[in-house]
């Protein structure tokens, strides 16, 4: 048994009816719902399970194809992640919470929001894209079919160094690590199925935004390369009740790596918009 299924043990995680994996901490009324991005799980958000679980219900869960949750469908939609979000939040009786996703898990948070707007109550997305540029879109789409076409998830390296960038104390070492592992336990099929969605969904909200009218906060960092704080300002632009924020000397992986920032920032946002006292 390797180092990274040691780790998983630890955690108690349970299983949703259709196999979707999940952890859940606390049973408070006001419950929190966290998204994770491409190559990650659901133990990427261990640090906002320990900072918000004395006010909330904590849940995060693998989406498909990552974790021990089961593989999407040949040729996924970003419907198909939205469906399995909303198939658990029925069997958990969910019937209002907050949604905080990163990355391709911000995607799937705002796909739902406009599909389920009853639900989400209010929302995060953390180092969002939007209407990116043809030839980064290119880009993106051509590693993540390299993916799928090979099997193998190759080029870790540059983008751990993307993401890192000028992190190195012993902490920020021992969570770069956590993360290698993880994406070298990912599923290709998994992965490169999210990542394609990831490439092609940045126009998937084009001129749908108006339609949330839940309170929502654009997060991202000043030195993220690809999830640009001119994307989550202009999404915050026009988001009727939406709100913007860029961390400065943080970049994709800023929920994880620099947990204290990203917590303080959330947790405000929830309290000013919180149901709690209503």
């Amino acid at each position: 048994m390797n180092d990274l299924s040691i780790e998983r043990q630890k955690i108690n995680r349970k299983f949703s009816a259709d196999g979707t994996t999940y952890t859940v901490s606390g049973e408070l009324p006001s419950t929190l719902v966290f998204i994770h991005g491409v190559g990650m799980n659901a133990e990427v958000w261990q640090s906002q399970f320990n900072y918000f679980s004395g006010a909330y219900t904590v849940i995060a869960y693998d989406f498909l194809g990552h974790g021990d949750s089961p593989m999407p469908d040949e040729n996924p939609t970003l419907d198909d992640y939205v469906g399995q979000l909303s198939r658990f939040c029925k069997e958990l009786c969910l019937e209002s919470f907050s949604l905080v996703g990163h990355s391709m898990g911000a995607l799937i948070s705002v796909a739902f929001a406009l599909k389920y707007p009853d639900k989400a109550s209010s929302l995060v997305a953390i180092n969002i894209v939007y209407d990116r540029t043809q030839e980064d879109q290119c880009r993106i789409l051509a590693r993540a079919e390299q993916v799928l076409e090979s099997g193998e998830i190759g080029n870790i390296e540059p983008t751990l160094k993307r993401w890192f960038a000028g992190k190195s104390s012993p902490e920020e070492e021992h969570k770069i690590i956590r993360i290698n592992k993880w994406l070298k336990a990912v599923s290709p099929y998994g992965y490169g199925s999210a990542y394609r969605l990831f490439a092609l969904s940045d126009k998937a909200f084009m001129n749908k935004l108006s339609q949330l009218q839940m309170p929502v906060l654009y997060l991202t960092g000043n030195d993220d390369p690809n999830s640009t704080p001119a994307m989550s300002k202009k999404m915050a632009e026009l988001t009727p009740r939406g709100e913007f924020y860029s961390i400065a000397k943080e970049a994709h992986m800023m929920a994880y790596i620099a947990p204290k920032k990203v917590n303080k920032i959330i947790g405000a946002f929830l309290n000013k918009h919180s149901q709690r006292n209503d």
